[in-house]
């Protein structure tokens, strides 16, 4: 077999017009982000008009999640192996037929299939920008700009999910939530196609035990997550789930452990997991994703059950959460990263973020709003500090030939971060709205504070700021 790594040229730019191929990997990453939450406000109609039960309505959201979380670390060595740009167009290509199939759908059963493949799709393309980004990107302040940049159109896309899809479904339908999607992944690989070049291709192995291992277990915990809303978490089924996810990525590291002993190729390399670096990315990408995910969920229940704010006006109460995201991730993240290093920006990311979360849970349930816009401004600025330094402490760290990896893992962190999220945060509201919603906000606080103070001593003395 030829050797992959001379097939292509070492060296990676953007095309002739830099800011159109980021903005085509910006579209596609807000695309897939926005499709985990986009669904949500339509799934009423949905189950009404497909004569869909409450499980099959709850799948209709999770399949996507479930199966982009479970994919991603093998979508990631499969972009390492044969180059990033090829792995996001077919991931573009499989997201949009999935779509079509979603929008013209008679039946529940194949809606959910559909999402799956959805998922599939996100996983193939999810992990690639942040590699074409890095090796596009040699100047430090110009790659830290990039990313923050990046990073926040998938907040922005997270964010707006709600708001688009109480608009679509009201004016055109729910089957235009999905048959969107077509039209923008058809620009986004028209962009990546004409200012995005290859990057080089690593002869890597795909190291099946330890995919089918991740696979299982991640597939098993996130299942048991997702389940524990259907069952409760007394349930037998969601008990087993979750433990034997665990003793699965036991096995799955011990797997890896024994086949980096060996020099067997391997999905994630121990020397990887074990660096302090990446490890503080990665602590920081599930608290994101899971304050994220989790304040997000409870203030919409906030919003919608106890305020009795519609759709389109609890999309509306969120805009504060969007604006400040956008304007500080594009201006604000990305020179502080630069300047004062992932340590600081993280650390002082977090801290703000607990403090929003604060506020947000003394606001909630019976304060005005402006005191929960407050909240959300504060929340949504310390997120643009901490998403472009999670990202950079892993991709800053890692060789060309593991930063598909660890785009990968660092994704997986942040999928596996927001379904805990949702899932602890809304148990605990479920438990009762009125004394539940300000409890799931300061535990989404303190989860930021433990997090500022992980990654703080996981960088201390590392050169990381």
């Amino acid at each position: 077999m030829a050797d992959l790594t001379q097939q292509q040229p070492a060296a990676v730019p953007l095309g002739r017009r830099p800011a159109l191929g980021l903005a085509g990997m910006c579209l596609g990453t807000a695309l897939i982000v926005m499709e985990a939450n986009v669904v949500n406000v339509a799934v009423p109609t949905i189950r009404a008009d497909l004569h869909a039960g409450p499980a099959t309505g709850l799948w209709i959201v999770d399949a996507y999640t479930l199966v982009f979380a479970v994919l991603l670390l093998s979508a990631g060595r499969l972009g390492d192996r044969i180059g990033a740009r090829r792995a996001y167009l077919i991931g573009l290509g499989v997201f949009a037929v999935a779509s079509l199939v979603c929008a013209v759908t008679a039946s529940a059963a194949l809606l959910v299939a559909a999402r799956a493949a959805q998922g599939v799709g996100a996983a193939l393309l999810a992990p690639a920008p942040l590699t074409l980004i890095t090796r596009a990107y040699t100047d430090a302040a110009a790659r830290a700009r990039a990313v923050a940049v990046w990073v926040s159109a998938g907040g922005i896309g997270f964010m707006v999910g709600p708001l688009l899809s109480g608009v679509l479904v009201d004016t055109l339908g729910w089957r235009s939530v999905f048959l969107l999607n077509v039209p923008v992944t058809l620009l986004t690989a028209r962009l990546l196609l004409g200012h995005v070049e290859e990057t080089t291709r690593h002869r890597v192995g795909f190291d099946p035990a330890g995919q089918a291992l991740a696979v299982v277990s991640l597939g098993a915990v996130v299942w048991g997550l997702v389940g524990s809303a259907l069952y409760g978490w007394a349930s037998p089924l969601v008990i087993v789930a979750l433990t034997g996810g665990a003793v699965v990525f036991g096995a799955f590291l011990a797997v890896q452990s024994h086949g980096a002993h060996t020099g067997r190729q391997v999905l994630v390399p121990p020397s990887v997991l074990r660096a302090r670096p990446v490890l503080a990315g990665l602590l920081g990408g599930a608290v994101y994703n899971f304050t994220l995910y989790g304040m997000l969920i409870v203030c919409t229940f906030d919003f919608q059950r106890l305020r009795h704010y519609t759709p389109l006006t609890t999309g509306l109460a969120f805009l504060p959460l969007t604006v400040v995201a956008t304007v500080t991730s594009a201006f604000v993240g990305g020179r502080f990263v630069h300047r004062y290093g992932p340590r600081a920006a993280i650390g002082v990311g977090m801290v703000v973020c607990a403090l929003g979360l604060a506020v947000l849970g003394a606001g909630a349930v019976a304060s005005p709003y402006p005191v929960v816009a407050g909240g959300l401004a504060v929340f949504a600025f310390g997120q643009s500090l901490v998403a472009p330094a999670q990202t950079l402490a892993v991709m800053s760290y890692l060789p060309d030939e593991h930063r598909n990896m660890g785009s990968s893992a660092l994704n997986t962190a942040r999928q596996t971060g927001g379904v805990i999220g949702v899932a602890l945060l809304g148990a605990l509201v479920a438990g009762g709205l009125r004394t539940g919603t300000p409890v799931a906000l300061w535990v989404a606080a303190a989860a930021c504070l433990t997090a500022a103070a992980g990654a703080g001593r996981l960088l201390a003395g590392r050169g990381h700021g």
